[in-house]
């Protein structure tokens, strides 16, 4: 039975990448073990557990985009864009579903936030293709930020 993960986040400067995840968690990392190796528990109480790990030479960055839960997507894309100066995407809502927005750190690890616009297991059934373009809406007015 697995009864934790790990997710390793690579970046070229442990130290600039921990500015950059301490502003992203809010808070300090939960553990340093080396100092090359930062990590944040995601949820409290759950073996869930970000590494930001220092990369010497030439590396690749997330393939995957991980998207985090917030209970409002639009201040924590409003946070983002102002603490940590990222780009990030306009927000794009699957009616009934989820709204999310995309961005990447520094290093290009691909990340993101999402908002379940009702709780997990109430959303309507599924249907379509994820890359149906015609059933998700994205934010095209300014003060939707």
């Amino acid at each position: 039975m697995i009864g934790g993960m790990t997710l390793q986040v690579p970046v070229a400067d442990v130290a600039a990448g921990g500015r950059f995840y301490r502003m992203f968690f809010g808070r300090d990392p939960d553990f340093a073990p080396h100092e090359d190796f930062l990590e944040w528990r995601v949820l409290p109480g759950v073996e869930l557990w970000w590494q930001v790990v220092g990369m010497t030479g030439d590396f690749t960055p997330l393939a995957t985009r991980v998207r985090l839960l917030v209970d409002d997507v639009r201040a924590a894309k409003r946070r983002i864009e102002a603490e940590l100066g990222v780009s990030v995407s306009p927000a794009t809502t699957l009616p009934g579903v989820v709204t999310f927005v995309d961005f990447a750190d520094p290093w290009g690890n691909q990340l993101g936030y999402y908002e379940d616009i009702v709780p997990s297991g109430e959303q309507p059934e599924p249907g379509g293709s994820v890359h149906d373009e015609q059933l998700f809406t994205i934010d095209t007015d300014r003060w939707a930020r």
